[in-house]
């Protein structure tokens, strides 16, 4: 019964982090479609929530491994899968030092992305793509089950890589998109991208009553015929 509210808990810690981050990309997403674009740090009630969803999730992790390890002494030892969730949990933890203290600080100067410097955009793409990326692939781990014997170290790892590598360029080409502080021309691919995003949506017909009268007017001449 422990273990099962164990595993229950760090399925919630889970949920309550991507969820949160989930809002919060999406909530950068829909900024970046106009210019002069500034991207604001994460509120205070959204770091309080990921930070408690971390702790709960490194708190049931802990007491996961030990009762593995009271049940099993090679727990750790014999499965590379485990090893390795718990060397990327580890950098995702000190990857979160980096963002409260360097990132979220630079993003409270707001600063639009047009002034930043090449490198700054480089420090924040490669720190939030190994945030989101570490987040979505530590959760997959604890449910890849299959890979517990057989998955090795370094493969484990390698997907990783790669992962966060696509995270990183996504960041990096959205921040790219969002340093557009005017419009340059018609064929900029650009300018483009954020004229079809920005295009209001279709409004509704508004109701017209001669049209029903009308349609009503019809039925009744069939009808009669």
């Amino acid at each position: 019964m422990m273990k099962l509210l164990l595993i229950y808990g760090h399925l919630l810690g889970t949920c309550l982090a991507l969820g949160m981050m989930a809002m919060t990309d999406l909530r950068l997403l829909a900024r970046v479609t106009g210019y002069g674009v500034v991207i604001e740090p994460p509120s205070t009630f959204e770091l309080r929530v990921i930070t408690s969803a971390l702790l709960l999730l490194l708190a049931t992790g802990a007491m996961l491994i030990i009762l593995g390890l009271h049940d099993n002494p090679n727990y750790v030892t014999g499965n590379e899968k485990l090893q390795a969730k718990l060397l990327l949990v580890a950098l995702l933890c000190a990857n979160a030092l980096v963002l409260h203290l360097g990132v979220f600080h630079h993003l409270s100067r707001m600063r639009p992305v047009a002034m930043w410097t090449s490198r700054q955009r480089d420090a924040v793409a490669v720190s939030v793509g190994l945030s989101n990326s570490m987040w979505l692939y530590c959760a997959f781990l604890g449910i890849a089950r299959t890979w517990n014997q057989g998955m090795p170290m370094h493969l484990v790892l390698l997907i990783g890589l790669a992962l966060f590598s696509v995270m990183a360029c996504g960041a990096r080409l959205v921040l790219a998109f969002a340093a557009r502080n005017e419009v340059k021309g018609q064929l900029d691919w650009i300018d483009r991208l954020k004229r079809v995003l920005n295009e209001p949506a279709p409004q509704p017909r508004a109701f017209d009553e001669t049209m029903v009268l009308a349609d009503e007017d019809r039925v009744r001449l069939r009808r009669a015929a």
